[in-house]
């Protein structure tokens, strides 16, 4: 079997092992749910935490993925009202022509890859036969949106949405299906396993159904499990353990200081030169305990900026701190900072 079957409050959690579906979007075990429902009438909700059709576009020739010119991220495709592909920045809302050719080699192997909300519809259309409904944040943004979605939804059999679906308490649900439980796990994120494990709590205790598929890379991660058995405190104990180990809040404080720069080498001469007079402050008012590098920002360009951030990391951080800021004057140079970033990437 490709799944383990956790019951909990009358809640049947089916945690799907996905490294053994041989790449299926769908799971096995979820494919047969979907069948029986569907064909009964019953009601599915499907939560798939990305919008849009594919994440991005890749050339199978040389490798190239196109990103924004403004952010270093990669274009994510949608699909309008006609059914054609044009491509959409999620950060600046920037838009693209679909991409035929690759700009970096010329070659038409051109591949979408990822899925998002749009590419699961048109999935459960094409193998199922069965119309569903997508809904995001932008159809519950305001009370009179969310009071109509809520009413279309319900003459809906399948719902697919982001997370906007674990707010839906007041529908009954025959099955509820994770199609990728640990999507959040992969980002660069000390805050990563709590909010998947809320995640995924929320989920299954807020949520109307008596079936939970659970799909994962990770079935052994101690977010998605915990997250399925309810169980904050065990999560909270292991949890603790993982940041005692590498030195994470709260057994160490972090500041992250940011500047932004629309000239790339600009950016590098002013973070080079704080970095330098830090480790100088450091060494002067012997903060040895103090651990202190330079990183590109997550998402390394927004908006035509680059971003870059010097990241410090200690018991007595606020102590060296105070000094830096009556020694550098750092705010007034177009630095900002941040105590306890949810990054450190």
């Amino acid at each position: 079997m490709n799944y383990e079957l956790i019951e909990k409050n009358n809640k049947k959690c089916f945690l799907i092992d996905m490294t053994k579906e041989n790449n299926k979007v769908i799971s096995e075990i979820a494919n047969k749910a979907i069948n029986k429902f569907s064909k009964n009438n019953g009601k599915i909700a499907i939560i798939v935490n990305k919008k849009g059709h594919s994440s991005g576009t890749i050339c199978n020739n040389c490798g190239f993925v196109p990103k924004c010119k403004n952010c270093d991220v990669a274009i994510t495709y949608h699909l309008d009202q006609n059914g054609s592909f044009f491509g959409l920045c999620h950060i600046c809302k920037t838009s693209y022509n679909n991409i035929e050719n690759c700009s970096n080699c010329g070659s038409k192997q051109i591949n979408k890859y990822g899925y998002g909300t749009e590419k699961i519809q048109k999935l459960l259309e094409d193998n199922y036969g069965v119309k569903s409904k997508i809904l995001q944040n932008e159809h519950t943004n305001s009370i009179n949106k969310s009071i109509k979605s809520k009413k279309e939804i319900k003459n809906i059999n399948i719902i697919i949405g982001t997370s906007t679906l674990i707010d839906s308490k007041n529908i009954d649900f025959d099955a509820i299906i994770f199609l990728n439980a640990d999507i959040g796990l992969n980002i660069p994120d000390y805050n990563s396993n709590y909010k998947n494990f809320l995640f995924i709590y929320d989920g299954i205790n807020n949520l109307n159904s008596k079936n939970f598929f659970i799909q994962t890379f990770n079935p052994e991660n101690h977010s998605i499990i915990n997250g399925i058995r309810l169980d904050f405190e065990n999560f909270k104990k292991e949890e603790l353990k993982f940041r005692k180990d590498f030195t994470y809040p709260p057994y160490t404080q972090i500041c992250s200081i940011l500047y932004k720069d629309e000239i790339e080498e600009k950016l590098f001469k002013k973070v080079d030169l704080l970095y330098k007079e830090i480790l100088y402050l450091k060494k002067k008012y012997g903060a040895e305990d103090i651990e202190i590098y330079s990183t590109p920002a997550m998402i390394y360009k927004m908006f035509g900026k680059y971003r870059y951030n010097i990241i410090l990391k200690g018991e007595n951080l606020r102590e060296f701190m105070e000094i830096i800021y009556s020694k550098l004057n750092i705010q007034k140079k177009g630095f900002k900072i941040d105590w306890a970033p949810e990054s450190i990437c």
